[in-house]
């Protein structure tokens, strides 16, 4: 494999300008920059990554902590950041907290200790306390957080605009012409189940249709939550007609407690749910769902990472909400009893 000084004296320029196109610093010609990248892949040049990460005190990896790797959300997610990166030559770590603080604060301080340039972290379950001691966990190590991010502080932080996105799944299911909505929220402690409640109560309002704080479950992020969230709306003595839920894994597990409560979808309750997963489609009835986009998050966490180890530091934190779709298809349908005053059932097909 040839070297940078082989390639300067085969092309007729300095070392200078082809470390420059290597390491992506500095000014170049378009023309001779093109000269020189086609010299580096035919003579299929690869840089010493350590050698030039010590020469220029950077290790060109970056860390991704999730809190669930099973969940493809995630790994829609991680792959996004891991695409962008890997365009600008740095390399991804990835970490599963499994939503547990203290395996959370162990990579956190691991990643900031000289491993990685910055961290992304997408926080578990914590509270306040805990999320008060990121900052000290991790020194001067950038950090971005990204789906989720802490109510108070101002922290970079890559979002879904999920106060929209739980007033459009409300507002969808209010113009069906339901009235009982109930709602199993994701904790309430991070800021995306903080926000999407704050849509749904913002639906509500909008319609004028009153507030059932008995309609409102807060679960834990999983199948088994939905499940007992969702038994817990259907035992009520004027349950709802139709639920959203902010959380692809307790959708599912509030599909499980319509089928051990006798119940059908939408014939009786109508669903939203959220983080669309490539099956939704597929289900029976096939699932109306709050597409989160994933990858897009994943890559705009890195690029504001980057941003801040280029220099940014000094500049006002900054998040940035991304737009979510609301994707229709059959599980949401117009209310039994308005149904049958108006003569049939009316299905909401999927506008995909």
């Amino acid at each position: 494999m040839a070297t940078i000084q082989e390639i300067a004296r085969q092309l007729r320029v300095s070392v200078s300008t082809v470390s420059a196109v290597v390491n992506r610093r500095g000014y170049v010609s378009p023309t001779m920059r093109a000269r020189v990248e086609q010299a580096l892949e035919e003579a299929q040049y690869r840089p010493n990554d350590m050698a030039r990460g010590l020469r220029l005190g950077r290790s060109r990896t970056v860390a991704l902590i999730v809190p669930d790797l099973t969940n493809s959300f995630y790994a829609r997610l991680m792959r996004g950041a891991e695409d962008y990166l890997a365009s600008l030559g740095y390399r991804l770590l990835l970490a599963d907290s499994r939503e547990e603080w203290n395996r959370q604060r162990e990579y956190l301080v691991s990643f900031a200790n000289g491993r990685t340039d910055g961290i992304l972290l997408v926080p578990c379950r914590s509270t306040d306390e805990q999320l008060a001691t990121i900052p000290q966990l991790i020194g001067k190590t950038p950090l971005v957080y990204v789906d989720r991010s802490p109510l108070g502080p101002a922290v970079d932080s890559v979002v879904a605009d999920n106060v929209h996105a739980g007033y459009a799944a409300t507002s969808h299911l209010l113009e069906l012409g339901h009235r009982r909505i109930g709602i199993v929220s994701e904790p309430l402690d991070l800021l995306n189940g903080a926000d999407r409640l704050a849509g749904y109560k913002k639906a509500l309002r909008a319609r004028r249709v009153a507030l059932d704080r008995s309609l409102i479950r807060v679960g834990a992020n999983t199948e088994d939550s939905g499940y007992w969230q969702g038994l817990e709306l259907f035992k009520l003595a004027n349950p709802p007609t139709a639920v959203v839920v902010c959380n692809n894994l307790m959708t599912l597990g509030l599909l499980s407690a319509l089928r051990d409560a006798r119940l059908e979808c939408p014939r009786d309750v109508s669903v939203v749910g959220f983080d669309d997963f490539e099956w939704c489609p597929y289900l029976s009835p096939p699932l109306s769902m709050v597409r989160v986009p994933a990858a897009e998050l994943g890559a705009l966490a890195a690029k504001a990472l980057l941003k801040r180890l280029n220099g940014a530091g000094k500049e006002a934190r900054e998040t940035i909400r991304l737009p979510t779709q609301l994707v229709l298809r059959e599980s949401t349908a117009t209310p039994a009893w308005k149904s049958l005053a108006g003569g049939k059932t009316q299905h909401r097909r999927s506008r995909e």
